[in-house]
């Protein structure tokens, strides 16, 4: 073995040791975002420079190579479309790069391809996916425990200080992230015999870490999480009733335990409305669930819009990232209680029908659809137990993208999943293969002038790959990261020049031009409108703050003048320093694009009530308050100018509800 593949072999394996901790970074201090950035930056450098090792190992050694397989088309296929819709799209540039709230959009799904690749062929080569899944679950525990200390009382809860999240940020996060490490358990279990006592060990740890996720699932209070670990047993158990007839006691118990699961989720339903179960924060999430709750009906609405885009671009979708146009355009006025700006369909499925339209919902499908296929027609060294393990693992993950979108975690989480079911049909071919390259390379060994060339050959390699991999962590990562911490500094930095020094590093942070600038724009035009008083006066530097936001707002509505979020927050900056006439198109541009979202028309009708329109604001407060309503800051606008406008038959008609 030549030092290049060594070497590389070296970097590749420690990508793989690095890879299972990357849900522990939280840069709080350093990055805006501070859960997701790291983490997300951290999976593309890392998987850059796996990625540059395994091309010099693929040159070098064809058993690193990927074979051709039906899950790999697929996912290639699902790689292409996506790209393609995002080309094709509203916002390509968003679709390829995303933004820094959620740093996902195509560049990441190049990087879990890539991953894929890499995982699949060098693990499985090396006989290391035993190993690599146990990492997995070592540091899964650490996260469980982290989240048991934040139970106790001695971390805290940065979400809502009930909900465990650990170090993601985000109890859902960490719902899946606990329903995976189960599952991986489970299987890990289902493999050993009970035949040693280092096998007998193993099930008990195995069993300490199942529980040990189970609760900290519980208490991260995450429904659908939860119902996904239920729908995944279940799946696992009747595949295990119906294919391991000859094994009597296993098929008794696995049809036990789906009659106990049955039982248990049939009592709670029965005693949901218990005290002990509605005092309790978590306990009461899970009985609350119904068509009627608040949460339930705002996804069916949030659905419903995802439905309607659908309809407008049913071929290639809206492009990834873009899921806010449709939000903004289908907007139901009835939730004008929740967030006013979703992003996401708070449902995968429908995430990839907004994003790629029916061909990119179809190939996702059909991703699960092939890993199933390889785990039962396919991995013929698993067992019953394991395959239906496996496939109750892919189940949950399943139901639970009904009710939560993804995340670069579960995103990690899945795609290894995959890699380890791609690389099991590969391992039976290997031997032979490995037979072949050894003959070869007896071979290349009689000549010693072609090995010497070969030699020559691999340097070269080696040295590209090296470029290749700088080159990739600059373009990929660099502006992006750069911008991303001097916007934190801008926002938050106190340096001895006051204001003028955070003013600077805004200008620098927009002078990086990356795919957070929109963000940048954003939170500099949110300080120019809550962080000064204009009744006390505006300093000269506050000036200079409210002209560089009002410019760049300007700059961002313009370059995607068909979100209504921009056009909103260019002429409500406008409105609030009174520049009423330059702030009217925005908003009217905003109503346009948004018609049934109050919260635009609040602030039209308000800059036309600040003009001294009362005609004008009434017609729009009008709006507002018939899109529903019941919605109290709706009516208070509107009884407001109806007092001022003297229009007392109408003020009588809604203060008695007619």
């Amino acid at each position: 073995m030549n030092i290049q593949k060594i070497l590389a072999n070296i970097v590749v394996v420690v990508g793989f040791v690095v890879v299972p901790f990357i849900p522990f970074l939280v840069f709080g201090g350093s990055t805006f975002f501070p859960f997701i950035v790291g983490k997300n930056f951290a999976f593309r450098v890392v998987v850059e420079i796996m990625l540059a090792g395994w091309i010099v190992l693929a040159v070098i050694d064809p058993v690193y190579r990927p074979r051709k397989s039906v899950l790999l088309w697929v996912l290639g296929a699902f790689i292409g479309i996506i790209t393609l819709s995002a080309l094709l799209g509203e916002n390509p540039a968003k679709s390829f790069w995303s933004n820094f709230e959620r740093m996902e959009g195509v560049i990441t799904y190049f990087h879990l391809f890539a991953y894929f690749v890499v995982a699949s062929t060098v693990l499985t080569a090396r006989k290391m996916w035993r190993p690599y899944l146990n990492l997995h679950l070592g540091a899964g525990v650490i996260m469980a425990i982290y989240g048991v200390l934040q139970w106790a009382g001695d971390f805290t809860i940065v979400q809502d200080g009930i909900r465990v999240n650990g170090t993601l940020g985000n109890a859902a996060y960490l719902g899946t992230y606990a329903l995976f490490n189960i599952f991986i358990a489970l299987f890990l279990m289902a493999r050993e015999s009970m035949t040693t006592i280092g096998e007998k060990a193993r099930i008990a740890i195995y069993s300490v870490i199942i529980l040990l996720q189970i609760f900290v699932l519980y208490h991260t209070a995450t429904r659908g999480a939860v119902l996904g670990l239920m729908v995944g047993i279940g799946i696992t158990t009747i595949l295990v009733a119906v294919f391991a007839r000859e094994r009597v006691v296993l098929r008794r118990t696995a049809i036990g335990i789906l009659v106990a699961l049955a039982l248990f989720v049939g009592g709670f339903i029965a005693i949901r409305n218990a005290t002990f179960i509605q005092q309790s924060p978590v306990l009461s999430r899970f009985s609350s669930i119904s068509f009627a709750e608040q949460t339930t009906k705002s996804r069916f609405m949030v659905w419903g819009m995802a439905y309607q885009g659908f309809k407008e671009h049913p071929v290639l979708g809206w492009g990834m990232e873009n899921f806010n146009y449709v939000f903004n355009k289908y907007y139901n006025p009835k939730m004008f209680g929740q967030e006013q700006w979703f992003d996401r369909a708070h449902n995968v499925f429908f995430d990839w029908l907004i994003a790629g339209g029916i061909p990119a919902l179809l190939i996702y499908l059909s991703i699960f659809g092939c890993a199933a296929y390889c785990i039962w027609r396919r991995a013929t060294s698993l067992s019953v137990v394991e395959k239906s393990v496996l496939t109750g693992l892919l189940g949950g993950y399943f139901f639970q993208n009904l009710f939560v979108f993804d995340n670069i975690t579960s995103l990690i989480y899945f795609v290894t999943i995959l890699a380890y079911i791609e690389g099991l049909h590969q391992i039976e071919s290997m031997p032979r293969e490995s037979e072949a390259i050894l003959r070869g390379r007896k071979l290349k060994a009689e000549n010693r002038k072609n090995a010497e060339e070969a030699e020559d050959f691999t340097s070269v390699v080696s040295g590209g790959a090296i470029i290749f991999a700088f080159i990739l962590i600059y373009i990929v990562n660099y502006n992006g990261y750069k911008q991303n911490t001097v916007l934190l500094r801008a926002v938050s930095e106190r340096g001895e020049q006051g204001l003028e020094h955070n003013l600077s590093l805004f200008k620098e942070a927009l002078a990086y031009d990356s795919y957070g600038t929109a963000e940048v724009r954003e939170q500099l035009g949110q300080l120019s409108m809550n962080g000064f008083d204009s009744s006390k006066g505006i300093s000269e530097t506050q000036g200079k703050f409210i002209s560089l936001a009002v410019s760049e707002l300007a700059l961002q509505a313009k370059e995607l003048p068909n979100d209504a979020r921009y056009q909103v927050f260019a002429g409500s900056l406008l409105s609030r320093i009174g520049h009423f006439d330059e702030a009217l198109p925005y908003l009217i541009k905003a109503r346009e694009l948004s018609p049934s979202k109050q919260t635009i028309l609040f602030e039209l009708g308000s800059a036309y009530y600040n003009k001294k329109d009362f005609t004008k604001a009434e017609e729009v407060f009008k709006m507002a308050y018939e899109l529903a309503p019941e919605y109290g800051d709706a009516k208070k606008f509107y009884i407001s100018i109806l007092k001022v406008n003297g229009n007392n038959e109408e003020l009588a008609k809604v203060l008695h509800g007619e």
